[in-house]
């Protein structure tokens, strides 16, 4: 088997493994016992040896942990985020225009074109972003107002209008930046709601999301939609349509053949995108590394295959 990683040592064995893991990874023993599913008396007993309960037990859960740690490390990464891509800048450069001018922008694309990778890393590396994605639990007023509030500091209590104050007073005079993922959950009050933000105090407003963000505005009353619509600065269309220096350029410093790359191309502008490209990908590596092999378009097939996706066989002509 291709990920043989079993460890069979004794109780004492398994403490001084996790002793070592400890002091590699520089894991908490808050986290480390919520990871085995231990309380964290039990855990600090085990490795000081001082544990009366069943040792072979903890032990067990540490062995189980190290083994599914070590096939971890062993499986493909995400490639590198790459700034080059014509989606990437074109997001970034309407992120900044929106931060810079506390506009609202309406960013919307198919899956897989690589909104939320770009949207993400903004937030990650400008002072001054904050970033919520909206799912079918935050959809109504208060829920992806309490969501924001808690992601800026606040604490999520109270009545619908003090949280909506609470926010307005921590977010005043900030010339912050909201970026909320995955719009086309909204709600129509939601939008309403989100957008007197931007109105009160001026704040760069981001409604990000598929096409489907487009129905959600559409499908609105016209009056009310022509009120939103207005005060939306700044659009950003995006699509799946990639060049081979694009392809390139994602992989790059990989051992990813030409051949492979005209295959991964095809793959990235059908449904699914970038994302479905970089798993077809990460699982084909595996599959080549498990046997040894370096990767190629037969191994991309294997994968498509595995994941239920067809088995595409792209031309690489």
């Amino acid at each position: 088997m291709p990920f043989n990683y079993e460890l069979n040592e004794t109780v004492d064995e398994m403490r001084t493994l996790l002793k070592q893991h400890i002091s590699e990874t520089g894991i908490t023993q808050k986290q480390l016992a919520r990871e085995l599913d231990v309380s964290d008396t039990v855990l600090s007993l085990f490795l000081a040896d001082s544990y009366t309960g069943d040792n072979k037990k903890v032990a067990e859960k540490v062995r189980q942990y190290l083994h599914i740690g070590a096939v971890r490390r062993t499986l493909t990464p995400d490639p590198n985020y790459c700034e080059n891509l014509l989606n990437t800048r074109k997001i970034t450069e309407c992120l900044q225009m929106a931060h810079a001018s506390n506009e609202i922008l309406l960013l919307y694309g198919p899956a897989g074109c690589g909104k939320t990778t770009a949207l993400k890393h903004y937030a990650e590396t400008n002072n001054g972003v904050t970033y919520i994605e909206a799912d079918a639990t935050t959809g109504t007023p208060r829920a992806i107002l309490l969501t924001l509030l808690e992601s800026i500091g606040g604490q999520p209590i109270g009545s619908t209008t003090q949280v909506m104050k609470s926010i307005l007073n921590i977010l005043r005079g900030t010339n912050r930046l909201i970026i909320i993922d995955e719009a086309q959950h909204l709600t129509e009050r939601s939008f309403d709601t989100i957008r007197a933000i931007n109105d009160k105090i001026g704040i760069g407003l981001v409604y990000s999301g598929n096409p489907g963000i487009l129905k959600q505005m559409y499908g609105r009353r016209e009056q009310e939609f022509d009120q939103l619509y207005s005060r939306i600065g700044l659009h950003c269309e995006l699509v799946n349509k990639y060049s081979l220096e694009d392809i390139r350029s994602i992989f790059s410093g990989l051992d990813v053949s030409e051949d492979c790359i005209k295959y991964l191309k095809k793959v990235a502008q059908n449904k699914g995108g970038l994302r479905l490209m970089i798993k077809q990908y990460k699982n084909a590596a595996n599959i080549a590394a498990a046997f040894g092999q370096s990767l190629t378009v037969e191994h991309l097939e294997e994968a498509a295959r595995r994941m239920s996706i067809g088995g595409q066989r792209f031309g690489i002509s």
